[in-house]
């Protein structure tokens, strides 16, 4: 049976206050209730929900794109503002996911949603303008963890990651798997350097209207694409290193 309108998830040490739609999908409310600590435990380290989320699945990704101010340039199965999350119903994926595969992508969203509310000014419904590499490296590390030492090798090695850390919906479109291993890279080796803290002070100057190029400035006393570059030209040496001298174009 569909979710009652009023009933959610309450999550006191996270600030989660999840409510579902009238129409929730039952199966996506059955599992988020029985598995919400294991979805929440790896938001921890990014902070607290700030406000209230509105979960809800609906039949065809037009619907969902249109809840989630979001383009569709491919395949959508979810999407998150600050304050809704949207599924596509699992009976309407392409492939019907396996919980552990709707586990992820629930955290996955949640990730951003938690982002969104942590950078959004005050009084804004839709998501602030962050680079792919920032908004669904955290995403992508929140959900799936650390980038493996392959994975980093394979990022340092692409002679495109820093195109694709700014990728755009068509991009993720056509090269999902590459966008989102560059993104988690460079979110990780960001976090690394700079830790919760800086974390803090770029949502909280973009929470005061700054643009991410003059937040990331504040935070961390350099330009955005600076540290980009830098960062891709160390992680290129490493990878070169550690493959035994070979590259790859």
């Amino acid at each position: 049976m569909p979710a009652e309108p009023g009933e959610g998830a309450r999550d006191t040490a996270s600030g989660l206050d999840l409510r579902w739609s009238p129409d929730l999908d039952a199966e996506v409310a059955s599992l988020l209730l029985r598995d919400l600590e294991a979805i929440l435990a790896p938001l921890a380290a990014f902070g607290r929900f700030s406000q209230p989320l509105t979960l809800l699945t609906v039949d065809d990704q037009q619907a969902l794109a249109a809840l989630a101010e979001a383009p569709v340039d491919g395949p959508l199965c979810a999407a998150a503002t600050p304050t809704r999350l949207v599924l596509l119903r699992p009976c309407k994926w392409p492939r019907p996911p396996a919980d552990h595969v709707l586990r992820t992508v629930l955290c996955h969203e949640l990730a951003h949603a938690l982002l969104f509310q942590r950078c959004a000014p005050p009084g804004r419904l839709g998501a602030v303008a962050l680079p792919s590499w920032f908004r669904e490296g955290m995403a992508v590390v929140a959900s799936e963890g650390r980038p493996s030492p392959a994975r980093q090798r394979q990022v340092g090695l692409r002679r495109d990651a820093e195109a694709l850390a700014d990728a755009d919906a068509l991009a993720m479109a056509q090269q999902p798997d590459a966008v989102y291993a560059v993104a988690a890279v460079f979110f990780d080796r960001w976090l690394q350097a700079f830790g919760d803290r800086r974390l803090a002070t770029l949502c909280r100057a973009m929470r005061q209207g700054r643009s991410f190029s003059d937040a990331f400035a504040v935070a961390t006393s350099q330009p955005a694409q600076a540290w980009l570059a830098a960062s891709h030209s160390a992680l290129r040496a490493w990878a070169t290193d550690s493959a035994g001298g070979g590259g790859r174009s």
